[in-house]
């Protein structure tokens, strides 16, 4: 990687740092909780770079390379490999029981996960390695009471003709079984079910700070028509995965007093881990590739230290659901003038290969659920839903609290009661089920 690489993204880790996002003040943290970046390290910018191809400089195409269309057979139909399953489409109806969803109607696969290959609801995908799963494990809660699904043969199912409201999808595994999407809350779904929980949520300024109102409290206001859930938010600016350590101050002074009869504990952390790595070079760096992979380190560093956190609150709450919220790739954010550089120059395979990482190494707890805004974001104009080069403003706070809900089982049909929110909501919901041995043994 040439030294202009690393020189993007180090002035955008400073960039970031210095616009307010994180600066350790709120929640009455302990300075020595939070990493600070000082502004007066970034570099000044080369206003003659030109960062733009010269438009004479790209090659013209081999146009007499093209091989005729009628060059290569196609191959014989007991020749052809297999196919290689495609991941689904959230959006789209699936399977028999999928041709007849509509707008009104929740519709997805059961499976077994044969392959162990699902690891979010959007890095997941029911395909020729999997098996149809043969139990009864989905419910929809509605205003009325439960529903069961219709099951079609081909291992999707359908709730149809659906009034318009609030609906709750829950997935109960069999005994010795866990989600391996990742999407399958207990605790939270036989509190939502009761009609009445407790949210409580932690972690940096993700969760407090573009809003007024941020994606926590809309969470709760997403699931009012159905149950009454406490919302609970303690998260503090400029907090990183060590600020929240059981021996640290925050752990015992904010987070400990709630735990006990938390039916969700929300967690958004590891982004100023980085951020503080990449500032404490003052520079670039002199050995490139080995700070990059410093950067993978930090990352399992944040996972270890989120293993830790988590025993501590398995400690106090055995069976709380913990969701663990994954980053959005900001790289997307292609209208802001520092990820345009940073993508630019490292292009999207870098952040996207350290966000895949940290998805991949999360630990196997049954009752832990993946809130993939990595996947959720994919393909969106990020800088539109940005307050700043990090928060979210008013619509990436509805955007977040949209797919926390849909992630935990939140359906909605018909009007939302968020300002300029979607709709309708998570229809489209498949569920997988695995071995918890195979899960822990990993």
């Amino acid at each position: 990687m040439k030294a202009c690489t690393w020189l993007a993204l180090w002035t955008a880790g400073l960039a970031l740092a210095t616009t307010g996002c994180d600066d350790g003040g709120g929640g009455g943290s302990d300075p020595a909780d939070a990493i600070v970046v000082g502004g007066d390290m970034a570099p000044e910018p080369e206003p003659d770079m030109d960062l733009e191809p010269e438009p004479d400089m790209a090659p013209e195409p081999e146009r007499d390379m093209a091989v005729e269309p009628d060059a290569a057979p196609d191959p014989e139909p007991d020749m052809a490999p297999d196919p290689e399953p495609e991941p689904e489409d959230p959006e789209a109806a699936v399977g028999e029981c999928g041709e007849r969803a509509d707008e009104k109607s929740v519709n997805g696969w059961l499976y077994s996960d044969l392959d162990a290959s699902d690891l979010s609801v959007y890095a997941a995908a029911f395909g020729m390695a999997d098996a149809i799963y043969e139990g009864d494990p989905v419910r929809l809660l509605g205003a009325d009471g439960e529903l069961a699904p219709e099951r079609c043969d081909d291992g999707s199912y359908l709730f149809a003709n659906l009034d318009e409201g609030t609906y709750f999808s829950y997935a109960e595994p069999a005994d010795g079984e866990v989600c391996s999407r990742r999407n399958c809350p207990g605790r939270f779904a036989r509190a939502v079910v009761a009609g009445q929980a407790k949210m409580v949520t932690f972690g940096d300024s993700i969760a407090v700070v573009g809003s007024d109102d941020p994606f926590p409290g809309r969470l709760a206001a997403l699931f009012e028509p159905i149950a009454d859930v406490e919302n609970v938010n303690v998260a503090i600016p400029g907090s990183t995965s060590e600020t929240w350590l059981p021996d640290r101050a925050a752990f015992g002074r904010d987070l400990a007093p709630h735990l006990a009869d938390a039916d969700l504990i929300v967690v958004t952390l590891g982004g100023n881990d980085v951020l503080g790595y990449i500032g404490s070079f003052g520079g670039i760096p002199a050995d490139i590739p080995a700070a990059i992979e410093g950067a993978r380190d930090v990352v399992r560093q944040v996972v270890a230290n989120f293993e830790v956190i988590l025993a501590e609150i398995r400690a106090i709450n055995p069976d709380a659901d913990v969701a663990y919220i994954l980053y959005a790739d900001y790289t997307q954010a292609t209208g802001d003038p520092i990820w345009g550089l940073v993508g630019a120059f490292l292009g999207r395979e870098t952040l996207q290969d350290i966000l895949a990482l940290a998805r991949d190494s999360l630990p196997p707890d049954p009752h832990l659920v993946l809130v993939d805004m990595f996947g959720a974001a994919e393909g969106l104009p990020l800088h539109e839903l940005l307050a700043d080069q990090v928060h979210f403003n008013e619509e990436g706070h509805t955007f977040y609290a949209e797919e926390v809900f849909t992630t935990l089982g939140g359906v909605l049909v018909g009007p939302n009661p968020l300002f300029e929110g979607s709709t309708p909501l998570g229809l489209r919901r498949s569920y997988g089920f695995r071995a918890a041995a195979e899960a822990q043994a990993e």
